[in-house]
């Protein structure tokens, strides 16, 4: 063996990490999560081995961490720069849990967004360790003055209450359980609030946090899981509660997903309480239960909102589920169906004590359970309503009753339309065969439209309306292609042929 190159030598010798300091200044939006790779722990457990200065990343602003990986590990990537944090916890460990979330203050004390949820049966102890677990949370969050972004599961009331002390707050997602059906009414106020996003599993504790909350944000969203199980104890009266509390406020944007009823929901007839909202400015309604849409209730509802910019109204009638491989046609294999969490049947709910409204209506009452329709309908609220219609098409069908005399109506008293999302009977052609359909309606601000699940009629005739009402249209299957898209309907494939291929000669003319 030559001099100098001993087993001693090598051990002794320092890892080059000059290559690491050159790039760590560039770093500036780093994403751990999902990962369950042990070497990313071990190559963060290096750095402190080799006691590399912290942070790590000097210029790192923005963080989405994974608590698998434990939190003592991200303590060498915060610094005084980061800007945005988030941490699921998902295990809560009384003895150094506290200890670790009050060290992180002092690394990012200029943070304005922070994402900190903790899963509510993983907090060990009973009521009393969940409670210091709430005071403890509430403590580390409320030390961030400046914060203007919050995504945060509270523990309790108090938990809620507490977050009054973030006067810059503008953005707030909160994720609740039963417990805040006892919030005090005006207890909480926010006043640089914009948006607030609620995820519940009941009506209940929707009602009770709005009826808390002294002004309401330009844009709400409110969602429940869309199972059948997930809002059994309160019903269509408590939405009607909900939509009054809200139309008491100027409030510009408007989303709501819920499981409905077995009966049929006539949408115009719920929405009627935010008729009184006359600046909403986009509106979303997704609910697991036929509805009713006609095109005189489209008029009504374009009539009460007339600066409407987006819209968009889903319906799943249940039952719903997977056809059978024996069900499609030879040689065809059929999508995989995504895999959903089952909600269990939660316990009937203590009823709310609710303020009074304007137009006073009953406190709603819990309904029975009712039974399963089909194990395929318990579906996770962590799974938007768009993204079913997605991903479980073509099976997943939403009513169509509106035509496109309704749709040209709609265009005429919204003249601000840019988005819009509905199912449309096209097969309703009468007094449309014209050069100009639309009677002189067009609108140059809608490109997408989605009417992948609506049924179809004449494509030529179809796609000449299309063309007229909107002569900047790009395509009629969604802002995305669906992934499917040998499954769908031939009407529609050959309306965007059409549309393609006049958008296609339209260019060349003009190039002329």
């Amino acid at each position: 063996m030559p001099s100098g190159h001993t087993t001693e030598a090598d051990d002794d010798a320092e890892l080059d990490m000059s290559v690491f300091h050159k790039y760590a200044y560039r770093v500036r939006k780093l994403f751990l999560f999902g990962l369950h790779d042990a070497a990313v722990v071990e190559d963060l457990g290096m750095f402190q081995a080799l006691q590399v200065p912290s942070p790590l990343l000097p210029n790192l602003t923005d963080l989405v961490w994974n608590d698998e990986l434990g939190l003592s590990l991200v303590w060498p990537l915060l610094n005084p720069r980061l800007r945005s944090l988030q941490i699921p916890i998902s295990h809560w460990i009384t003895g150094s849990t506290p200890l670790l979330l009050s060290k992180i203050r002092g690394l990012c004390p200029e943070l304005r967004s922070l994402t900190l949820r903790v899963s509510f049966g993983l907090v060990q102890g009973g009521p009393g360790e969940q409670a210091l677990a709430g005071n403890c949370l509430s403590r580390v969050i409320c030390s961030w003055k400046k914060l203007e972004e919050l995504d945060y599961s509270p523990l309790g009331c108090e938990g809620i209450t507490s977050l009054c002390a973030l006067s810059s707050l503008k953005v707030l997602r909160l994720h609740i359980d039963d417990s805040f059906l006892g919030l005090p009414a005006n207890s909480l106020s926010f006043p640089s609030l914009r948006s607030v996003h609620v995820k519940a599993q009941n009506l209940g504790s929707i009602f009770s946090l709005l009826q808390a909350m002294k002004t309401f944000p330009k844009s709400i969203r409110i969602d429940l899981p869309i199972g059948l199980f997930g809002n059994v104890n309160y019903g269509l009266e408590t939405v009607e509660l909900i939509l009054s509390l809200i139309s008491q406020h100027e409030v510009e944007r408007f989303s709501m997903s819920f499981p409905g009823n077995p009966n049929p929901v006539n949408v115009s007839d719920m929405l009627q309480p935010l008729f009184r909202c006359r600046n909403l400015r986009a509106l979303q309604v997704a609910v697991m239960s036929q509805f009713t849409l006609l095109d005189d209730d489209l008029c009504t509802i374009a009539s009460a909102w007339p600066q409407l910019e987006e819209l968009e109204l889903f319906d799943l009638p249940p039952p719903y589920r997977a056809p059978f491989s024996s069900q499609l046609a030879d040689g065809q294999d059929f999508p995989p169906v995504p895999e959903f969490e089952l909600l269990p049947v939660p316990q009937p709910l203590p009823v709310p004590q609710f303020l009074p409204v304007p137009q006073p209506l009953p406190v709603p009452q819990p309904l029975p359970i009712p039974q399963p329709l089909h194990p395929h309908s318990l579906i996770s609220a962590e799974v938007s309503y768009p993204e079913l219609i997605n991903s479980w098409f073509p099976y997943a069908h939403r009513t169509a009753k509106i035509t496109f005399h309704g749709f040209i109506t709609l265009l005429r008293l919204c003249p601000n339309l840019r988005f819009f999302n509905l199912a449309i009977d096209a097969t309703k052609l009468d007094g449309l065969q014209g050069d100009k359909p639309g009677g002189g309606v067009c609108n140059r601000l809608i490109k997408h439209v989605n009417f992948i699940d609506s049924p179809i009629g004449d494509p030529e005739v179809v796609a000449r309306i299309l063309l007229d009402i909107l002569p900047e249209l790009k395509t009629v299957l969604g802002s995305h292609t669906p992934p499917y898209t040998h499954l769908l309907p031939a009407g529609w494939i050959q309306v965007q042929q059409r549309i393609l291929a006049t958008r296609e000669a339209t260019g060349a003319e003009l190039a002329t």
